[in-house]
């Protein structure tokens, strides 16, 4: 869903996103990996909110969202960017006029969004990760992954964020037991920041 747990996103909008924006110079590009995207619901709603704070701090960036999915089947949907008309229900009535418009029973994403996201296959486990990303946002997949792979996979988001980089999780996921490489900066809505 857009925006799912709505207080989270709210957070990285209004806290996160403006902070790396204000860290990166004018002419650097801001690079989020948004893993285990699924239907690109997610990605698009990262895209939302850098394009607010953009408009709240008066200042234009480039921006990159690179998700990513082992699914091409829900990629494939992601790419098309065309959602039901149910998303009304969780999109606030000023977003579904900025970032979408109708296509007929459907809402189809803005082109101002779908510019902002590519959408690749990879396998979290046996690829390579992106590096030198911001904010990375892995929601609700460590939970179907045994707690070897989990252990596994957070040394390669720290290895993938830049220094004081963002790693967003889902509110049944954490990373207590790796204090050494990240830092709280919200918990319940599971924000960390890498530390060096």
């Amino acid at each position: 869903a857009f925006c799912r747990d709505a207080e989270a996103f709210e957070m990285i909008g209004r806290e996160v996103i403006p902070r790396l924006l204000r860290e990166r110079a004018e002419d650097d590009t801001l690079r989020v990996w948004c893993a285990g995207c699924a239907n690109g619901a997610e990605a698009y709603s990262l895209a939302m909110l850098c394009r607010e704070a953009m408009d709240e701090l008066g200042t234009v960036r480039d921006v990159k969202i690179f998700a990513t999915d082992i699914d091409e089947r829900a990629l494939r949907v992601a790419r098309d960017g065309v959602y039901p008309a149910g998303i009304a229900s969780h999109v606030s009535p000023e977003r579904l006029k900025r970032f979408f418009t109708p296509d007929g029973t459907r809402y189809r994403v803005s082109d101002e969004l779908r510019d902002t996201v590519l959408f690749s296959t990879h396998n979290l486990i046996s690829d390579p990760p992106f590096s030198r990303q911001d904010l990375i946002s892995c929601r609700n997949l460590l939970i179907y992954l045994g707690p070897h792979l989990q252990k596994k996979l957070i040394p390669v988001f720290h290895y993938a964020l830049r220094p004081g980089g963002h790693l967003f999780l889902g509110p049944s996921e954490n990373i207590d037991t790796h204090g050494d490489l990240f830092a709280p900066v919200d918990g319940p809505h599971r924000i960390s920041r890498r530390k060096g």
